[in-house]
């Protein structure tokens, strides 16, 4: 009987979807279920939402990701479905029990629940399969999972939420982040990485040097994806909220979603670099330099001379 009605709200999703159209910037959110046992009522739906925080749509999914032909791919009941950008059903592959995310040229990177990474081909097909180097950590359901533009470099947390890389293209362990316990993850354009832990947003390099940090959140940072404005950030808050990262000033936020955001996802998502996120303070000019030592020479004369 739930397996008949699960069945059923998926097509009622997919049949109430019709008409919406998925654009660039838009918004694809997952809010925390607070339920985890049997007699729980059915899951908040997910949010489908216009870059300015406009709801579009609800369905029925949990982990989600968009794909570089700005298809959403839900995990269902059913297994992993591909919605285009009419929000129609394109195909659904076999269940991914686990985080996944999609790399540039369309492939799935999931992290599973023996603590492997499964590449799958935009069609489901296994490509290529890793055992990660901490078998021995358990999935805790918590874990996050994402890829570089690099393609290779898999940027992933353990069961204690530990920060970990890992090289597909050369099936070797890379050096750990930054030590803490980091509850989301994003990898940026130039090797270095965004890291949450609890409500703080923290920015490394790829070498995991501290580069800046933004004002602690009243909520956890749960999911975090670049807007299709590199200039910005979504973090999964108590809602779907848009940072700016110049600053850290929130300018926007989803209105359908206030319980908390698992996921998140934006289509078109454009990743900034570390590196200009830097507040390290530049290196003075020769010119200026001269200036300043000419100006510290007079304070000291006249000091001497009162």
């Amino acid at each position: 009987m739930r397996i008949a009605s699960a069945v059923v709200a998926i097509v009622l999703a997919a049949v109430a979807a019709e008409g919406v159209t998925i654009a660039p910037g838009d918004v694809a959110a997952m809010p925390v279920n607070p339920c985890c046992c049997i007699l729980c009522p059915p899951p908040p739906q997910d949010v489908l939402a216009a870059n300015d925080g406009t709801l579009k749509q609800k369905f029925d999914g949990s982990a989600l990701a968009f794909g570089p032909n700005g298809h959403l791919f839900v995990n269902t009941f059913a297994g992993l479905t591909e919605y285009d950008t009419s929000m129609n059903v394109v195909h659904t592959i076999h269940p991914v029990f686990s985080k996944f995310t999609i790399a540039p040229n369309g492939d799935i990177y999931t992290l599973t629940f023996s603590m492997t990474i499964a590449i799958l081909s935009p069609s489901g097909a296994v490509k290529q399969m890793f055992t990660l180097p901490n078998p021995e950590e358990t999935f805790s359901g918590l874990q996050v999972i994402d890829v570089a533009p690099d393609q290779c470099t898999v940027f992933y947390t353990d069961a204690a939420l530990h920060g970990h890389r890992f090289n597909t293209c050369t099936g070797q362990p890379l050096a750990d982040l930054a030590p803490g316990t980091w509850n989301a993850l994003r990898a940026m354009s130039d090797g270095g990485y965004l890291a949450a832990n609890g409500g703080t947003l923290s920015v490394f390099d790829a070498n995991n040097q501290l580069l800046r940090s933004y004002v602690e959140q009243p909520w956890t940072i749960r999911a975090l994806a670049f807007d299709a404005d590199p200039r910005f950030v979504w973090i999964g808050v108590g809602t779907a909220s848009k940072m700016r990262l110049a600053d850290g000033t929130i300018v926007g936020i989803v209105n359908a979603l206030f319980s908390g955001v698992e996921e998140i996802a934006v289509n078109g998502e454009q990743r900034s670099a570390a590196a200009d996120l830097s507040t390290n303070i530049p290196a003075l000019s020769p010119p200026l330099l001269f200036a300043l030592a000419l100006g510290l020479t007079a304070l000291a004369w006249q000091r001497l001379r009162a």
